[in-house]
């Protein structure tokens, strides 16, 4: 059998295709993806002169709406509000909000202030005119709809979904998840296959005097794990800040009246609730991982929070294929912290555990280490290609919307850093795995992982970026 799995594997490696080639041949599949809604259309038109006082506005956005996210105002030029009374979904369009104007206008200039967000609590604003005609009369205004009202930048408050401190902290989070899902995969895969090897028949270590670094690598990593669900939780928090101070504005970050819905109505919610249950399996799995061995809670917390960015991200907001989009996020995430992960843990808890072993020992054990960890690395880089190319067929839609877009030119940078990592970590494969054996190849493939672990990192923080950038779809015509 493990010969059978060590073909499969050479096999796989021998016909790997870059995710670069991958993803810009499949990105040429048309869809239908919406992310950061904006305006398309409007009751009243934008600048549109009425003859007639409107007795509602009418706001027709590029996605579904979350009215936990969602305002609307009307203002007077000078800045005096207009009462507005039943804000809600359209009854028959999902996609509109309505709001009934409590009483006739005057005759003058007025300007809507709207702000919406769909599943993945990304916040877009904007404003527009219309003009009321001297001599109204109380009526529903009959002018037809008008496309593209002045849209706004998100985040116009300074910390929207855009900005560089929420990227910041979505690039920690990243990292966090890293730490967690890296210490399951390390544990339950590396070392595992390399106590299989070590246990079986003809295997490659020889007698039992490398057993010792297996339990204190593992521990190692459960306090790696415990760092990183630490990190997480700060994440957590912030994140819950953030979103609110981007909705809500400074003055009502902590308004309970306003957070309760955010949580409790929306995806985004729904999102970060998940992330609090997986954080508090993780507190115990961390606790039963590091006394007791026993990593079943935590492998359970690092599968479900693995799939909890999907929920504040482009996968979420994905009309057709949501159900879809949100499985291959999340196994992206996982294969990104089987492959990145587990190599920090080889690194900072399974290289060191084998250097304590002395003597004529250590050598041999970073090997047999490395050689244990390269079918998960394998396989978790195939997954991420795989899943990263799902990922732009459902958010790119053409080849020439990878240059011309803001999303698509992040996606691009994103690829080619990604390519160094896999030509860093082809060159550990051909040139420093062969040699291991010598206390000399342990430090070298260390410092070669760590190069190849470095520029993962800056990945990540790419990576945080492009899921607040607006898709390659997103400003197309309705």
């Amino acid at each position: 059998m493990q010969i059978l799995l060590r073909l499969a594997f050479s096999r796989f490696r021998n016909r790997f295709v870059p995710a670069l080639a991958v993803t810009i041949a499949l990105a040429t599949a048309p869809q239908a993806a919406w992310a950061h809604g904006h305006l398309v259309l409007s009751t009243p038109a934008a600048g549109a002169h009425l003859v007639s006082s409107p007795g509602s506005l009418h706001l027709t956005f590029s996605e579904e709406p979350e009215l936990a996210f969602s305002s609307l105002r009307l203002t007077t030029v000078s800045g005096t509000q207009i009462q507005l009374s039943g804000f809600m979904i359209a009854p028959n369009d999902k996609l509109t909000v309505v709001a009934m104007i409590n009483s006739p206008l005057s005759a003058g200039a007025y300007t809507v202030h709207w702000q919406m967000a769909g599943s993945d609590g990304h916040v877009t604003r904007g404003q527009f005119e219309f003009v009321v005609a001297a001599g109204t009369v109380a009526a529903e205004v009959a002018s037809t709809s008008h496309d593209n009202p002045v849209t706004m930048p998100p985040g116009e408050n300074g910390f929207g979904a855009a900005s560089w401190p929420y990227a910041a902290i979505r690039w920690l989070q990243f990292i966090a998840l890293l730490l967690i899902i890296g210490a399951v995969a390390f544990r339950q895969l590396v070392l595992r296959f390399m106590l299989n090897e070590q246990s079986s028949v003809g295997g490659a270590m020889r007698d039992s005097d490398r057993l010792p670094m297996i339990p204190a690598a593992a521990k190692s990593a459960a306090q790696i794990a415990l760092w990183g669900v630490l990190l997480l939780t700060l994440t957590e928090l912030l994140r819950l800040y953030a979103q609110s101070y981007s909705l809500h504005g400074p003055t009502a970050v902590f308004d309970m009246a306003l957070v309760g819905p955010m949580l409790s109505q929306t995806v985004w919610g729904h999102g970060w609730t998940l992330e609090l249950i997986g954080l508090v399996l993780a507190f115990f799995g961390v606790r039963r991982a590091k006394r007791h061995e026993q990593w079943g809670i935590l492998t359970v917390a690092a599968i479900l929070l693995a799939f909890t960015p999907a929920f504040s991200g482009h996968a979420s907001s994905t009309p057709s294929f949501a159900a879809l989009a949100v499985f291959a996020d999340g196994l992206h995430v996982l294969g990104a912290g089987g492959w990145l992960g587990s190599l920090l843990m080889v690194i900072v808890a399974g290289i060191p555990a084998a250097m304590r072993l002395g003597g004529e020992e250590s050598g041999p054990a970073v090997a047999d280490l490395v050689n244990a960890f390269s079918p998960t690395a394998l396989v978790s880089a195939g997954l991420v290609g795989t899943t990263g190319v799902i990922a732009a067929w459902l958010h790119v839609g053409s080849v020439p919307a990878l240059w011309q877009t803001t999303y698509g030119q992040t996606l691009l940078v994103k690829l080619a850093v990604l390519s160094v990592v896999a030509a860093t970590g082809m060159y550990n494969w051909l040139r420093v795995k062969p040699t291991l054996g010598q206390d000399e190849g342990a430090h070298r493939v260390r410092r070669s992982a760590l190069v190849e672990l470095t520029i993962g990192i800056v990945v990540l923080a790419v990576t945080a970026v492009l899921v607040a950038t607006p898709t390659a779809m997103d400003f197309a015509a309705r």
